[in-house]
């Protein structure tokens, strides 16, 4: 089977060499050991590279970005009509963060600026709220939400009155059994995370970055987030039981 990344971002320089340069390569590098015969096509939707073929892959993964979903920049606007068309066409698609906003975007929901400070960054939880227009609040797998609560890493942007991952009222949705989007981030290692609490020191008051740094802490539930989305993609297949 092939997965199609889109990637909607790069990383900055300083942190590049570490962890990059793009983000299809660290879901490359989670997926890989979840499925070893699982091949990857990667697409750079932030140049404006975006799949004719919508069957070219089995399913396809939007990444996530510094960007706003809501932009008029040229390449987004083109992102969301590829959206549109994947819908109508029925494929497996997943996005993360800025996918799963600019999904909601593209297929009649909204996303906008919040005003609510700086975010560290960090491990949290998702949480329920509203759901775009047409879609219904669900378990990505029901039978796995109910089984665990899902911890995984999350780093909103680094400037004020921007979206945030831990800021956001709808952590996770579906629509119908083809699209998922989540707002966490399942691909980012506890390095890389705490690469970017270290960044953004300067604007966190100590005990906001204390405690950002302490909840990478102990262990999260990133590796079956990254195996459920393969799951619902049609790439694993369920376990017995699963609704």
């Amino acid at each position: 089977m092939r997965l199609g990344i889109l990637d909607c971002d790069r990383l900055d320089p300083d942190l590049a060499d570490r962890f990059g340069p793009v983000y299809s390569e660290m879901f490359i590098r989670g997926f890989q050991p979840l499925a070893p015969e699982l091949e990857f096509r990667v697409w750079s939707a932030i140049d404006g590279e975006l799949p004719e073929d919508l069957h070219e892959c089995d399913a396809w993964l939007i990444t996530g970005s510094r960007h706003d979903a809501y932009s008029d920049i040229p390449w987004i606007q083109a992102l969301r009509g590829w959206i549109r068309r994947a819908h109508d066409a029925d494929v497996k698609l997943a996005g993360i963060c800025f996918g799963h906003q600019v999904i909601a975007q593209a297929l009649g929901g909204r996303s906008g600026e919040i005003h609510q400070g700086v975010g560290a960054g960090g491990v949290g939880s998702p949480h329920a709220g509203r759901c775009p227009p047409g879609w219904r609040r669900r378990e990505i797998i029901s039978a796995f939400w109910r089984a665990i609560r899902i911890r995984w890493r999350c780093s909103p942007p680094e400037q004020p009155g921007w979206r945030a991952t831990i800021f956001v009222p709808t952590s996770c949705s579906c629509r119908g059994d083809n699209i998922v989007a989540i707002q966490g981030h399942p691909e980012f290692s506890v390095e890389y995370n705490r690469a970017l609490i270290e960044r953004r020191r300067g604007l966190l008051p100590d005990e906001r970055y204390q405690s950002s740094l302490s909840s990478l802490e102990g262990e999260v539930d990133s590796t079956t987030m990254m195996q459920w989305l393969l799951q619902f993609l049609g790439i694993l297949p369920l376990r017995a039981g699963a609704a």
